[in-house]
């Protein structure tokens, strides 16, 4: 009987049918997740595009603004004036047209909240005009970056750090303009409008030139990052969209816009952990719930393994004992439940099928003792007749040494055969009858055969066989194999055991058997019974020493090294 397989066990059966069911569920509540997170990433996408075109809508309003309030302040007369006749004018003519210029500076600056400071330079004097100082001088690099920016790439442009609006009025590419206007833009400002584009998570939202590489509201401390975010503006070709991007192994929901009139990019990039971040925690209790339910379910699976196994194991390990012949009935349970009736059954079984082994056996016993009884009283004429004949010539011939020690070997040969005793007896004795009996038959053939026995036989004194087994083998080798008259018979008898079985072998140089022969004669004592008279004493030996050391012990048949019959006595003394 072989084990199940582990394969094939309840408790793998048990884990998968749970899992099965679990599968479904789980699969549904993580596309619920799922689908919820990304119904959030929509609408804060939405948000954030919507908040995002607002804020570069007012900051395109107030630039165009801007922008239209320079032509009206460029027009001004005394603007020009200076501009144009700032040279021949007297030193209190100068600082009359400042004082009126500055004047204007203030009102344009203070009619915008994005100015932080305006600037007018006049090439032609030298001077540079604020709304509430005037220099003697230019700062030349200041003015050569900004009349150096071409319009079309948008009004705002970035210098030293700072974001400026400028408009240059008349001149040539060789002279230069009459004048130039630059309006700073202020930097808190900005910063408190774009940063109400998106107040909540850790994203920031920044103002990026990406062809020019300016950007406002950039951290410095992550250059990397806004590298990427240039490079990632660049390959763009609409002017607006929002995309899950990764940095640095981080994923960002960027969402971008671009403004024609500021030449730049509106760009907002937030954390998607910081947006999606409940939902992500929601995804992973929900797959900590889910690694939880699988270790309940091999848990609970375990646990009612354990309630079928433990009965269905008892149960296994008796139907082994049956097999191995040891029909022991199952303690019954303590609790009542169907393996009680199981046991309940079981038990009634075993029991009724020992009762049928022992008639079976006993009637098999009784058997056995009938055909040893016949064996033991069914003593040969024609052997007694030669016996006596061969015992009357020993006398006449007055060989009295021999004929005593014949007379006493047939005595004890006849004390053995007609003895009531014990079924079975040691190896030992059943070896000295044999010998005995090999001794009357060596006188009997008149020294045409001789016999060899081992001088020790293992187990010989522990082994208890059934009576009267090698005697038949001897007997079934002087009719077969010498009884032609024939001489030169040789009859040797060997002895060898290991760990499992001892073996008795009886080999004869007989030459009256083929081998068809002997392989007929294996399949009639082996197989089948015969009632052929004769073999039936071979047979009744194959079949008791079967009866006491179990299925795999008996006689077996071959060609002997000698050239006659080997019979082989096969006892397994492990499970005797």
């Amino acid at each position: 009987m072989k084990p199940l397989r582990r394969s094939s066990s309840i408790f793998s059966r048990l884990v998968l049918a749970f899992i099965v069911v679990l599968t479904p569920i789980f699969i549904i509540m993580l596309s619920i997740i799922y689908s919820g997170m990304e119904d959030l990433r929509s609408k804060i996408s939405e948000s954030i595009m919507d908040r995002s075109a607002n804020t570069l809508q007012a900051l395109q309003v107030e630039s165009e603004r801007i922008l239209k309030q320079l032509p009206e302040f460029v027009l001004d007369k005394d603007v020009l004036d200076l501009a144009i006749n700032g040279n021949s004018l007297n030193d209190y003519e100068k600082v009359t047209l400042i004082k009126s210029i500055q004047r204007r500076l203030t009102l344009v600056k203070e009619s915008s909240p994005l100015i932080s400071e305006i600037k007018l330079f006049v090439p032609s004097i030298d001077r540079t005009i604020t709304d509430k100082n005037f220099f003697t001088s230019i700062d030349h690099a200041e003015f050569d970056a900004m009349r150096s920016r071409n319009e079309s790439k948008g009004s705002w442009m970035e210098w030293n750090g700072d974001m400026w609006i400028r408009f240059h009025y008349g001149g040539t590419a060789a002279t230069g303009p009459l004048f130039l206007v630059s309006v700073q833009l202020s930097k808190s400002q900005l910063h408190e409008s774009l940063s109400t584009i998106y107040p909540t998570f850790d994203g920031q939202a920044i103002i990026m030139n990406p062809e020019e590489g300016w950007c406002m509201e950039c951290s410095n401390d992550d250059v990397e990052r806004m590298d990427r975010l240039k490079s990632y503006l660049k390959s763009k070709s609409e002017s607006s969209g929002i995309e899950s991007v990764s940095f640095n192994k981080e994923r960002y929901m960027v969402a971008y816009q671009y403004s024609s009139l500021i030449g730049a990019h509106m760009v907002v990039y937030v954390p998607e952990q910081a947006v999606l971040g409940s939902m992500k925690k929601y995804e992973a209790r929900l797959w900590m719930l889910f690694a939880a339910s699988l270790l309940l379910i091999i848990l609970f699976s375990y646990w009612i393994y354990r309630i079928l196994h433990r009965p269905l194991k008892t149960l296994l390990i008796s139907f082994r004992q049956n097999y191995q012949g040891h029909l022991n009935p199952i303690p019954m349970p303590t609790r009542n439940d169907e393996f009680t009736y199981l046991y309940q059954g079981y038990n009634s079984m075993v029991g009724r099928l020992d009762e049928l082994i022992h008639e079976v056996y006993e009637q098999k016993i009784i058997s056995q003792r009938h055909e040893l009884k016949r064996l033991q009283s069914q003593i040969n004429p024609h052997f007694l007749y030669n016996c006596l004949f061969v015992l009357n010539q020993l006398i006449l011939t007055g060989d009295m040494e021999v004929a005593y020690r014949f007379s006493l070997s047939i005595g004890q040969y006849f004390q053995f055969m007609t003895r009531d005793g014990a079924d079975e007896i040691p190896l030992e004795l059943e070896l000295v009858h044999s010998r005995t009996y090999a001794e009357i038959q060596e006188t009997c053939f008149l020294g045409r055969v001789e016999s060899h026995f081992p001088e020790e036989v293992p187990l010989s004194k522990d082994l208890i066989v059934p009576r009267l087994i090698l005697q038949p083998v001897l007997e079934n080798a002087y009719k077969y194999a010498f009884g032609k008259g024939q001489s030169g018979g040789e009859l040797r008898i060997c002895a060898d055991a290991d760990e499992e079985f001892l073996r008795i072998t009886v080999e004869d140089n007989g030459a009256a058997l083929s081998d068809a022969d002997i392989t007929r004669l294996h399949e009639r004592i082996t197989s089948v019974l015969s009632h052929q008279e004769d073999v039936s004493g071979l047979q009744n030996v194959h079949r008791r020493i079967q009866l006491k050391f179990g299925m795999d012990s008996g006689l077996s048949f071959s060609r002997s090294s000698m050239g006659g019959l080997k019979v082989t006595l096969n006892f397994q003394w492990t499970s005797s």
